[in-house]
């Protein structure tokens, strides 16, 4: 590959932030930063590790100790993909309710196509050592991702894992931008990758007010009770997450949530109909 093509495949791998919730041993953190390194992805947050700095993270890290002054540290998982768009969960077990769920290379292409086509934001979540992410954690991305593994032995640690999905972006990367460079190839493009949106798709952070509003408004018209909303809060999680809403189309439900909201109290009156979605959109 040529340094202008290398260059193009790590301006899109530039979206892509791979995230650490809660690590206990410093040596994963360095190991991490070398199989990123060499896959050419360059962001790391870490949520809340055990222990950092540390010099084995230094140690472990070789030739990649470049990417240690750019990790960024945050107390809570929300801050570390607050501004994403399309958030991936690592998990090998099944959970109560299904979550879309892709492999390493499916993944890596839906990543780098969402990159490539509308410039987001995307995150891979990788749990603790010992147990990986809660049932709560893997409810804030949009979709779980899994590595296809040999069944009677499928033991890879944080920094293995971390490799292969790495590996993948990269070769997604690659990919992407050979289809860019080639017209005859992107010709090929799918109808659903090549298709362009008029207005921006909201982040995660957005839609961590979205959802508390609509369940908000359910528990007024009493249709969840918030004192034993069962699975329905979570289903709805699954829901949007797969839709993935657009700037749009997040202010229309929220007008609407609020309206419902309005005429269930009694306050909305028709010469003021409007009202509700001003303030949404303000």
């Amino acid at each position: 590959m040529s340094q202008t093509d290398n260059a193009a495949v790590a301006a899109h791998l530039s979206h892509v932030r791979i995230v650490m919730v809660n690590t206990t041993l410093p040596a994963n953190i360095g190991s991490a930063l070398r199989a990123m390194k060499t896959m050419g992805l360059c962001k790391l947050v870490l949520v809340d590790p055990k222990t950092y700095p540390h010099p084995d993270i230094d140690t472990l890290a070789a030739g990649a100790t470049d990417l240690i002054e750019q990790i960024e540290v945050v107390e809570q998982l929300e801050d570390a993909i607050a501004d994403c768009h399309l958030v991936f969960g690592t998990s090998a077990r099944s959970r109560t309710i299904p979550w879309p769920l892709l492999d390493a290379r499916p993944a890596a292409e839906k990543s780098l196509n969402a990159v490539a086509q509308h410039g987001q934001n995307v995150a891979i979540i990788f749990g603790r050592e010992d147990r990986g992410l809660t049932n709560e954690e893997l409810a804030l991305a949009n979709y779980h991702v899994t590595i296809p593994v040999n069944e009677e032995y499928g033991v890879l640690n944080v920094a293995q894992a971390i490799q292969v999905i790495c590996y993948e972006m990269r070769m997604a990367a690659i990919d992407i931008v050979g289809k860019i460079a080639d017209p005859a190839a992107t010709m090929q493009v799918t109808d659903s990758e090549a298709m362009q949106w008029d207005e921006p798709l909201v982040n995660h952070e957005q839609m961590q007010q979205f959802y508390p509003h609509l369940e908000k408004m359910l528990a007024e018209i009493e249709f969840m009770d918030p004192k034993n909303p069962r699975l329905l809060p979570l289903r709805l999680r699954r829901l949007f997450g797969r839709i993935q809403l657009d700037r749009m189309e997040y202010h229309l439900l929220r007008g609407i949530f609020s309206r419902v909201q309005a005429m269930n109290n009694g306050s909305w009156k028709k010469s003021t109909s409007t009202q509700d979605e001003d303030q949404t959109n303000a």
